[in-house]
């Protein structure tokens, strides 16, 4: 229990320096977006003077960098180290004796099979994913599940609680699906029958 802990508040910390310096950055100091808020992309309301998808989309690209921030110093990591890792494989030395094209060499070969651990990590994360969403619509102002579930916990509703845990478990579930069979369409000697 200490450790999750321990992970949420670093993801806190983390969604709230790399948001308030995009914040700072991009809306304050450039104006190229806006700092916070949220428009609706199906039902604009009177009163907020935006909607559409162009307007969501404009207002969401602060969040989506700093949810994306927050991710890809992981991944990137993780899949440099699996390229570097899998160039040295015999059937790569195999391949290239052959004379195959090095791009053809870094497709099928080198990239094909170090994609495995990095979809597998991907699926696992999701969870965290969900969790880290909480901290970036706190930063951002932005309604949404997080928020919902801020707010429930402070109200002691139980109901809704239950229900956004229900609807990050599906998410999981399918997502853990996707997983399975992206595991078929990457590595040929898996199948699914």
């Amino acid at each position: 229990m200490g450790t999750f802990v321990i992970t949420l508040r670093e993801g806190f910390e983390a969604a709230l320096i790399v948001g308030l310096i995009l914040a700072y950055l991009a809306g304050y100091k450039w104006g190229v977006t806006p700092i916070a808020g949220y428009c609706d992309m199906i039902n604009p309301s009177a009163a907020a003077e935006c909607g559409g998808p162009v307007q969501w989309a404009y207002h969401l690209i602060l969040p989506w960098l700093t949810f994306a921030l927050l991710y890809a110093a992981l991944y990137v990591r993780m899949i440099r180290a699996n390229v570097m890792e899998t160039m040295h494989e015999d059937y790569v030395r195999t391949a290239r004796a052959k004379g195959a094209p090095e791009s053809r060499v870094m497709r099928s070969h080198i990239l094909r099979n170090s994609m495995l651990p990095v979809v597998t990590i991907l699926g696992m994360d999701i969870g965290l994913a969900l969790g880290g969403a909480i901290f970036t619509e706190r930063v951002f102002n932005l309604p949404g599940l997080g928020l919902q579930v801020l707010v429930s916990y402070e109200n002691f509703d139980l109901p809704v609680i239950m229900g956004v845990v229900l609807f990050a478990t599906l998410c999981i579930i399918v997502m853990n699906l996707i997983v399975d069979v992206l595991y078929a369409v990457i590595d040929p000697r898996i199948r699914l029958t």
